[in-house]
């Protein structure tokens, strides 16, 4: 199963938050290889961006050798920038999410894990968060 965790996935774990401990046994499943993960380039963007606010630049280079090692990473092509702008209109979320959301949409990956409870409303792909995720697939 082609799954696709959004950007407050790694934060959780950057962030020892209370879902770390969901968030972590997700990322394992994929390194795993039970499931195939799926990644947005504007996904990788954001979690960068708290490394490079805080100097971690070993921690991102880490954070990069990881992702590409094991996800599918989907850049942002003029088809997403064209779907995206279509979803932002449409249901009033945040650039970056529309661009996950029509990323995910047209690279035939169903399932966007995110603790964000405002992408509910777009019914493109379906949205769990990391405890459901993991109580239902993992457990």
């Amino acid at each position: 199963m082609r799954i696709s965790l959004d950007t407050n996935i790694f934060l959780a774990i950057k962030n020892k938050e209370d879902s770390s401990s969901f968030c972590e046994k997700i990322l394992n499943a994929i390194e795993e290889k039970k499931f195939t993960g799926v990644l947005s380039t504007v996904v990788i963007a954001e979690v960068l961006v708290g490394f490079y606010q805080n100097d971690e630049t070993w921690e991102a280079d880490e954070f990069t050798q990881n992702i590409t090692a094991y996800y599918e990473i989907i850049p942002v092509s003029m088809e997403i920038s064209q779907k995206g702008a279509k979803i932002r209109a449409k249901y009033k979320v945040k650039l970056p999410d529309a661009l996950i959301i029509a990323s995910l949409d047209l690279f035939e990956t169903k399932i966007l894990i995110t603790s964000d409870k405002k992408l509910n409303k777009c019914p493109e792909i379906k949205i769990m968060s990391p405890e459901k995720f993991v109580e239902k697939y993992l457990n």
